[in-house]
């Protein structure tokens, strides 16, 4: 391997030897050394490697396809033939790469030529950043993409292939000086530039939050209103602005915001869910470097107020009610997965609740009864076992469903009656597949009156507030 360069001697060097040591950064292409060399002076390594990512993006895309075609098939013919670079070789080895089975180069073998056929391109990835696992699921999850977003993901591995190559070549630190220098105490002197570790970018999604969007239904004079707060989130090939700061093709959040709201205002028709699948789509298809998204919904329900001599309530006014409607809907723009919920929901029962029979030890201090006061503020979410239900009238099965189930049994535990709901919403909702519940448990004290000489009877209690106890769980169909 190449004697590292001390990062202070990186600026002082020719044009000639900065390009001839820096040649084998990007694969069989020293071009890019010598124009990264007239970049200079750069402040530390990573500014340095940044610079080899961003040279490879500048390109026309001839030029970008010819980058990527330099580039050798993972354990292909020029491996077996021992015709790698140095730094290719050292890091196929890295991952394992020379030492396959039969069966794994096998495997290699077809996810290449797969790749050639459909995109006329090696597999490019950066091998020291993966294992033989993460390498094979990596190469089947991108022969998914089309011809563009595939020519990006191959870049960004590239950029990440350079920055290791670029920080192998450069001292961490500079050696220690000959000579002492006594400091004056005077005297600002900097921090010294720490060595920069090997990182690469993990799973990361952006968008808008807190979009606050209210719709009024006009149809006829009877009105309807969608009071909903919603979140949408982006995931892609968003490497590039992260370590280099590009962010060519990237979708602005304002724009997101906009969208939010133009959308609304045709497809808004119905549930929050199928409104979610909207957006998706439309970010998946309009975001050049988008390959999923998310929408999350957080519904205020309304109910109209009274009207005097008319039934069914005001056509033109409202009150705020509890529970919130919840949702979730994540995809590519063309799957997806749905998720609803109920939040807020405060519900209470005065009797036919205990806790008894449970464990004690030397730090057990409550007392059993057979007697309380239940009470929570229910938190559930669930999944469906169809595409495309009709989630509002679902999302009123379970709402009723947990209205009239919590009262109708003796509640031995919070747990028991957890249970219990998710049996009956299940049963009611053959459209879902399993259900979550969280119950904070609202504890009510009696409150001793005895200090007074009064008697509570069990109709005085302390509503306290914290701490809690917490009981969640999925039920589920076997």
């Amino acid at each position: 391997m190449t004697a590292r360069l001390r990062l202070e001697d990186l600026n002082d060097l020719s044009e000639g030897t900065f390009t001839a040591y820096f040649a084998g950064v990007l694969e069989h292409s020293p071009q890019y050394a010598a124009q990264v060399a007239a970049g200079r002076p750069y402040r530390d390594a990573g500014a340095l490697a940044q610079a080899f990512a961003q040279a490879a993006l500048s390109g026309s895309e001839a030029e970008q396809v010819a980058l990527i075609r330099a580039h050798p098939d993972l354990a292909g013919k020029a491996a077996l033939a021992g015709d790698l670079t140095p730094e290719s070789a050292r890091e196929q080895a890295s991952a394992g790469l020379d030492r396959l089975s039969p069966a794994e180069y096998e495997e290699f073998h077809r996810l290449n030529a797969a790749y050639h056929d459909r995109f006329g391109l090696p597999f490019v990835v950066c091998v020291r950043e993966h294992d033989k696992a993460s390498i094979f699921a990596a190469a089947r999850e991108r022969l998914s993409h089309t011809p563009e977003q595939e020519r990006r993901a191959a870049l960004h591995e590239i950029g990440r292939i350079a920055r290791l190559r670029v920080l192998d070549l450069i001292e961490p630190s500079s050696p220690p000086g000959a000579t002492m220098t006594i400091p004056d105490p005077s005297a600002h002197v900097p921090a010294p530039s720490a060595a920069l570790v090997r990182v690469r970018l993990g799973d990361n999604n952006y968008g808008k939050a807190d979009v606050r969007l209210f719709k009024v239904f006009r149809d006829s004079p009877r009105h309807e209103i969608k009071d909903v707060w919603v979140r949408v989130g982006m995931r892609g090939d968003f490497g590039a602005a992260h370590e280099v700061g590009d962010n060519t093709d990237l979708v602005a959040t304002d724009t997101v915001r906009n969208t939010i709201y133009a959308l609304a205002r045709d497809h808004l028709t119905g549930s929050v869910e199928e409104f979610g699948k909207t957006l998706v789509r439309h970010f998946v298809q309009a975001g050049p470097r988008v390959d999923g998204a998310y929408a999350t919904f957080t519904q205020h329900l309304w109910d109209r107020l009274p009207a005097p001599g008319q039934d069914g309530g005001h056509d033109h006014a409202f009150a705020r009610q509890m529970p919130k409607h919840t949702a979730r809907v994540e995809g590519d723009g063309q799957n997806f997965t749905v998720e609803s919920g109920i939040d807020e929901l405060f519900i209470l029962k005065t009797t036919q609740s205990g806790w008894a029979g449970f464990h004690r030890d030397a730090f057990t201090t409550l007392p059993e009864t057979t007697d309380r006061i239940l009470a929570t503020t229910v938190t559930a979410r669930w999944t469906y076992r169809e595409d495309a239900p009709d989630y509002d009238a679902v999302w009123a099965r379970v709402y009723g469903t947990l209205l009239e189930v919590f009262p109708d049994h003796y509640s031995h535990s919070m747990q028991h009656t957890l249970y219990r709901l998710g049996e009956a919403v299940l049963t009611r909702c053959p459209e879902i597949e399993r259900i979550h519940f969280s119950f904070p448990n609202r504890h009510h004290i009696p409150y001793d009156l005895g200090r007074f000489g009064l008697e509570n009877p069990g109709v005085i209690f302390h509503a306290d507030a914290e701490p809690y106890g917490v009981i969640e769980g999925w039920v589920e169909r076997e």
